[in-house]
């Protein structure tokens, strides 16, 4: 028992003392219209059948205004999956076989994500979590968007992780924050 409470305070160092690092490499941020808008990433905690809905909705639409829309989610070791996931750029990690003993996504999964170059990435979990911090970091996208419920204690780093946010007094509801999100983007004129 304290040799993994020992274990995971070491890890905790390990994963702060990594963000850490990449927040230093993050290269200075451009908010661009919607328009000229290319690649997409989305970043989500893999959940039930009606959260995954509403997502695929919003990806089909952005996917219909000719953007390209890539997503990449974590699934809890304790979450079993009773839908089909039929996004085909989506990448889910497993907790039980797709991280290190640290906590990272092993590099074999998440290259093909890493690998890509996006304009926008959109963090739907409000960065919850070392996984959804990591990829935002790691990314390296022009632009990086959350939504903070102001109604629950938030992170400071937040303001150091992302450019943009969206605030409300209430859980994120995806199809209200990614209106938003577009129709913020649409008012900036270059």
């Amino acid at each position: 028992m304290i040799i993994c409470i020992m274990l995971d305070g070491i890890k905790s160092i390990k994963q702060k003392y990594t963000l850490k690092q990449l927040r230093k490499e993050q290269p200075l941020k451009q908010i661009v219209n919607m328009d000229t808008v290319k690649n997409i990433a989305i970043v989500f905690h893999v959940g039930d059948e009606l959260s995954w809905k509403y997502l695929y909705a919003i990806v089909r639409e952005l996917e219909k205004a000719n953007k390209r829309v890539f997503l990449i989610g974590d699934q809890a070791a304790d979450m079993e999956l009773n839908y089909i996931i039929t996004h085909s750029q989506t990448t889910i990690c497993h907790e039980k076989e797709d991280f290190d003993f640290w906590g990272f996504p092993k590099e074999n999964v998440v290259e093909n994500f890493f690998a890509r170059h996006y304009d926008i990435l959109i963090d739907v979990t409000s960065g919850d979590s070392f996984f959804s911090q990591y990829m935002v970091l790691k990314s390296g996208s022009d632009l990086n968007i959350t939504y903070v419920d102001d109604s629950q204690e938030v992170d400071p780093l937040i303001n150091q992780l992302y450019d943009f946010t969206i605030h409300g007094k209430e859980p994120i509801v995806l199809p209200d924050f990614f209106e938003n999100v577009c129709n913020y983007l649409q008012m900036v004129q270059k």
